[in-house]
């Protein structure tokens, strides 16, 4: 849908002659309200928030395949791997913690030390530790420590709710 092409080097008549052809475009009662309805459809999914990932692709042996997310436990960082824990299995994927953190939904997924995301549907028990910091029981048995760096407003509300 190019109006036009603006090429370097150009002068100041040619841009306002551009300018003025894009000005005339978005005049026109017909493509006006085209533009307005992908505006306010643009603004719709903003306002929705953020979309999380629904599943992993994980590259295991010679095979591949989806792992939906609601399967895993925890993650942890490897360097520049992160394993993911679900059920018994644990997958080596090529990536950041921090950045499979932000694909990952907040309000699902809690980042509770440095190197370690917890899903919190896989929580059994949080037992109150040394100086502030919580002993987390998984469902599987494992323990893990939620240090004082990681407790923030939101997860501070979820102590209390738990």
């Amino acid at each position: 849908h190019a109006l036009d092409y603006l090429l370097k080097p150009f002068d100041q008549d040619r841009f306002r002659k551009v300018l003025d052809r894009a000005r005339a475009y978005l005049k026109r009662e017909s493509h006006s309200d085209d533009l307005n309805e992908r505006i306010n459809r643009l603004l719709e999914e903003m306002h929705a928030g953020a979309r999380y990932i629904q599943r992993l692709l994980i590259n295991s042996g010679d095979r591949a395949f989806f792992l939906p997310v609601d399967r895993i436990d925890r993650v942890e960082a490897a360097r520049n791997y992160v394993r993911i824990h679900a059920g018994s299995e644990a997958y080596l994927l090529r990536g950041t913690i921090d950045g499979l953190q932000r694909k990952l939904e907040p309000a699902r997924f809690l980042r509770v030390n440095r190197s370690q995301l917890v899903n919190i549907d896989s929580i059994k028990e949080l037992q109150p530790w040394f100086h502030g910091e919580y002993r987390i029981i998984l469902k599987d048995g494992t323990e893990l420590m939620w240090s004082r760096r990681y407790l923030d407003r939101s997860s501070d509300l979820f102590i209390r709710q738990f």
